[in-house]
């Protein structure tokens, strides 16, 4: 149906789009339809996802079309956008835990001589930081602050991350909204607060209901 607001999930590094099903459901309770878009993370290029992810969405028959994204997931999301111009039908964009000023440990693990773990996806900005934000719809960004996680060993004087991705990672110049939630990285698309400010921001433009935009 054209008119039934739907969300696109996308996973992040290492992941499948199994693991977005729970957010998904929780949606789909909610009056919205949804489909997650899958794609190798390591082993195929930015391009050819970016091209997937692309007919993905050119299949979707809906006039509000949220993209929803966990991790690497949200940097796919932005170069997606950076790709299409105006020419798609995105709303909103929520990125869950995204390293959009790149990763630490992604280059902690580039220095160890560990960066052939990561694949591919090194160029779809994990070690370095990806440009503003800079396309004419909302952005809103949740972080973690739960700690639990291998950041943390490797760097145990760091700032509050969700043990994967650094809150200040998680930052980007031109956001509509930035929050932190005390969960770590794989939490955050497991618990309802998580869904709960993100539905806040699809449908009001910011994470806290109670607070002005």
């Amino acid at each position: 149906m054209p008119d039934q607001p739907h969300i696109v999930f996308i996973h992040g590094l290492y992941m499948n789009p199994l693991v977005m099903r729970p957010m998904a459901r929780w949606f789909e309770a909610r009056g919205y339809a949804t489909s997650a878009f899958g794609y190798k993370t390591t082993s195929e290029s930015l391009e050819l996802n970016i091209e997937k992810l692309c007919a993905h969405l050119d299949a979707i028959q809906s006039n509000e079309v949220y993209l929803v994204c966990h991790s690497l997931g949200g940097l796919l999301a932005r170069a997606y956008l950076a790709s299409s111009g105006a020419n798609h039908a995105i709303r909103k964009v929520v990125t869950i835990g995204t390293p959009h000023q790149g990763a630490a440990i992604a280059q902690w693990m580039k220095s160890k001589k560990l960066g052939a773990l990561l694949g591919q996806s090194m160029e779809k900005g994990l070690i370095e930081n990806r440009p503003d934000w800079e396309q004419n719809i909302p952005l809103g960004s949740i972080a973690g602050d739960g700690g639990v996680g291998f950041l943390p060993l490797i760097a145990p004087s760091a700032e509050p991350s969700d043990g994967t991705v650094s809150v200040s990672e998680t930052h980007l110049q031109g956001e509509t909204d930035h929050i932190v939630l005390p969960y770590s990285h794989t939490q955050l698309i497991l618990v309802t607060e998580v869904y709960e400010k993100t539905l806040n921001f699809l449908e009001r433009g910011k994470f806290d209901s109670d607070s002005p935009r």
